[in-house]
C-alpha cells in the first residue's frame, strides 16, 4: 500500500522523429542506460511520459502542451527548437537540451556555467565538429570544390554552423552552399535543387530533424552518388552517410542522466552548467566508400574509432 502511494516524478521526453524511428529508440535506449548509470531505476525513482512530433516540428506546441498538463518533475529535448517551445509555455518547468546546439549564440542560455533560467543540458560542440568534418572532407576528397550544407532553415544554430564554415574556409578554395531540409516535406525539392547545383559532397549539420531523416537523406544522396559527412550521433549505420564525426553517445546521454538527477534532487537547472562532450567518435563507412568509388586514404583510416565494412 506505501508503495502504491508513493509519488513517482514524472520526466517528459519530446522527441523529433517519429517514436518507432530506429534514431528515437536509439535516444531512449542510450538514455535509459545513463539513468542506470547514475542508479535510477525506472518506475521508482521516475517514470518516463514520451512524445513524438514524427518529423513535424510544428506539432512541438501542442505535444509540449500535453506533457507539461502531467506536471512533470522536468523537461528532456532534443533539439533546440523543442526547447523553444517548452520554454513559451513553462519559464519554469525545468528543461534539459539533450543536444543543445550553440546554445549561449542562440539565446537558450546566459552562459555555459550560469544558465540562469529553467533550461540547463548537454552541448553537441557541433560549431567545432563541422569544421573538423570539413578538414576531413579536404582529406577523403582532395579536389572538391564544391559542397551542400543541409542544414534546419527553423534552427539557428545551423545559420550560425553554416557562417563558420563559409568563415573558416573563405580562401581554401572551397564554395559553400546551403540547401534547408526542416520537415520530410521539403525532401524532394531540397534534393532537385542540389542535383542542379552537381556538388562534390554533402555536409549534413547537428540537428535533431536531420537525424530523424537521416535515412532518407542517406537514401536520396546516394542515388545522386553523393558523399555524405555529417556529426550526428547515430547517422554512421545509415547506407550512404560515408564519415560521422560525432560526439560520444553513450557519454551525452550519461550526462544528461547526471543533470536529471540532480534536477529531480532539487537542484535548479539556472544553476546547473551546460556540459561538454569530452569523448568524440570518428566513424567511417567503408560499403559507402566502395559503392561510391571512394578510396579513404589511410591517415584517415588509422584514426578512425569504428569501421563499417
Amino acid at each position: 500500500m506505501a508503495w502504491a502511494q508513493r509519488h513517482v516524478p514524472v520526466i517528459g521526453i519530446l522527441l523529433t522523429g517519429a517514436a518507432e524511428a530506429s534514431s528515437s529508440k536509439t535516444q531512449i535506449e542510450l538514455l535509459r542506460a545513463g539513468m542506470q548509470v547514475v542508479g535510477l531505476a525506472e518506475s521508482r525513482d521516475y517514470i518516463f511520459e514520451i512524445r513524438a512530433a514524427d518529423n513535424d516540428p510544428r506539432q512541438f506546441p501542442a505535444l509540449a502542451t500535453e506533457l507539461l498538463a502531467l506536471h512533470p518533475a522536468v523537461m528532456v529535448a532534443f533539439t533546440n527548437l523543442a526547447i523553444t517551445s517548452i520554454q513559451k509555455i513553462s519559464g519554469t518547468t525545468p528543461i534539459v537540451g539533450a543536444s543543445m546546439n550553440s546554445p549561449v549564440a542562440v539565446g537558450l542560455v546566459s552562459s555555459l556555467s550560469h544558465p540562469g533560467g529553467n533550461v540547463t543540458g548537454v552541448s553537441t560542440m557541433a560549431d567545432e565538429l563541422v569544421l573538423k568534418s570539413a578538414e576531413i572532407m579536404r582529406e577523403i576528397l582532395p579536389t572538391a570544390g564544391k559542397v551542400v550544407v543541409i542544414l534546419n532553415p527553423t534552427n539557428a544554430s545551423n545559420a550560425i554552423m553554416f557562417e563558420t564554415l563559409l568563415r573558416q574556409f573563405r580562401s581554401d578554395g572551397l564554395v559553400f552552399s546551403s540547401v534547408g531540409i526542416g520537415s520530410s516535406a521539403d525532401l524532394d525539392v531540397a534534393f532537385e535543387e542540389i542535383a542542379r547545383q552537381h556538388p562534390d559532397a554533402l555536409l549534413v549539420v547537428t540537428d535533431n530533424n536531420l537525424l530523424a531523416l537521416s535515412s532518407v537523406i542517406a537514401a536520396k544522396a546516394m542515388m545522386q552518388r553523393l558523399p555524405i559527412f555529417a556529426n550526428q550521433s547515430f547517422a554512421s549505420s545509415q547506407a550512404g552517410t560515408l564519415v560521422n564525426y560525432a560526439r560520444a553517445p553513450d557519454e551525452a546521454f550519461q550526462a544528461v542522466a547526471r543533470l536529471l538527477k540532480r534536477i529531480l534532487k532539487g537542484a535548479s537547472p539556472a544553476d546547473l552548467p551546460i556540459e561538454q562532450p569530452t569523448k568524440f567518435q570518428l566513424t567511417i563507412n567503408l560499403k559507402t566508400a566502395k559503392a561510391l568509388g571512394l578510396n579513404i586514404p589511410p591517415t584517415v583510416l588509422a584514426r578512425a574509432d569504428a569501421v563499417i565494412e
